[in-house]
């Protein structure tokens, strides 16, 4: 792996899963964490997951 797709994908994570973070925190704070915010979390999470699995080496099953 190269040196800048290395990189490119720590960044995907933590920023993915930072973003994730926030905004939960955020909703959970105005008391509004319902289904529609989960439904809004979902495409980061995936995000975040692509990054993890793509570091990792593994191939997606």
């Amino acid at each position: 792996m190269s040196k800048t797709r290395f990189i490119l994908l720590i960044a995907l994570v933590i920023l993915s899963g930072g973003l994730t973070i926030f905004v939960a925190g955020l909703a959970m704070a105005s008391g509004k964490l319902d289904g529609r915010v989960a439904m809004a979390l979902l495409p980061l999470l995936m995000l975040a997951s692509i990054g993890v699995r793509a570091l990792s080496g593994r191939k997606g099953r």
